[in-house]
């Protein structure tokens, strides 16, 4: 690009989605650490915010009221800079950046932010990388990087959760994410789990060895929500287990904690049949114990 074409001084604002695995199965270790898994991945309404500035140079990373790093150890900022080495323009931006998704909490927050910046960068400076492109930049940031590149509001994903197959969203449906406050390191949770029968008694419970896997469908039940690292996860903090508890009592039709956790969310479907004030009514109990950390929202179409 013609140095006197950049557009300096432009600005974009871009939403960063949050999302909620509805299903996640561990399938197994891969030599390179990570693990092959199938899940499906919705995105929600509730965002972080980030406002991107065309400058002549460098990557500025601003995050006001959060202790977020600033420098390359944000994806914001690492996704800021492998979009400049990829097109090779002479150019910088200004990124800031403001957290309304908890952090470490399974809804994929950093990953969405890093996303965000790919697509807004691709906009603001006019560079037309196609989807492929923005997919290939996006797999070495983070396994949940691509899904929230995607057009698509929900995703049956697989390998290390870079393959993806859009799926129908979520309809007719409020979710209450609770967060207790407290990070979960996803490494960890990964980490700490077995894929035995003997080591978890949810692992292949689902006839997976028989091809019985909820993606044939391409969407699921309410009932069938279901999360390998659950189990893992809840056994270090029991917390978790009561809180699912607390939304099942509440009416939730369908309570699971979503990604390595530790946000634990509930779907109140049926909104004319009169959801949205049992799913009210809920978050309205549940604020006064977690207070900033209870989210009302609902799912992306």
């Amino acid at each position: 690009m013609n140095p006197a074409a950049l557009p300096i001084g432009r600005q974009l604002a871009i939403e960063a989605p949050a999302k909620i695995n509805l299903f996640l199965a561990v399938q197994g270790r891969r030599a390179d650490g990570y693990h092959d898994i199938e899940s499906l991945m919705q995105k929600l309404a509730l965002a972080d915010q980030l406002l991107l500035t065309a400058v002549r140079q460098g990557i500025r990373l601003r995050c006001p009221d959060s202790d977020l790093p600033t420098d390359d150890g944000n994806l914001a900022f690492r996704a800021a800079r492998v979009f400049f080495e990829k097109t090779g323009l002479a150019a910088g931006v200004d990124i800031v950046l403001k957290k309304t998704i908890p952090t470490a909490a399974g809804l994929g927050g950093g990953s969405s932010d890093a996303a965000a910046v790919l697509r807004g960068l691709n906009e603001l400076y006019g560079t037309g990388l196609a989807a492929a492109e923005l997919h290939a930049l996006a797999g070495p940031l983070g396994a949940d990087v691509p899904f929230f590149v995607m057009e698509s509001a929900a995703a049956w994903a697989t390998g290390i959760g870079d393959c993806l197959t859009p799926a129908p969203a979520l309809d007719d449906c409020l979710v209450l994410l609770v967060n207790p406050g407290f990070p979960v390191s996803t490494k960890w949770a990964y980490e700490s789990f077995a894929l035995t029968r003997g080591g978890n008694p949810y692992i292949l419970a689902r006839g997976r060895a028989t091809g019985n896997i909820p993606s044939v469908r391409k969407s699921l039940l309410p009932v069938e929500l279901s999360n390998d690292l659950e189990e893992v996860t809840i056994q270090r903090f029991p917390l978790l287990g009561e809180i699912k508890q607390e939304l099942l009592h509440s009416g939730a039709d369908g309570v699971l904690m979503s990604g390595s956790g530790p946000t634990v969310f509930g779907l109140f479907c049926g909104i004319k049949q009169g959801a949205g004030d049992r799913a009210q009514r809920t978050y309205n109990m549940l604020a006064g114990k977690y207070r900033e950390k209870v989210f009302l929202t609902t799912a992306r179409r």
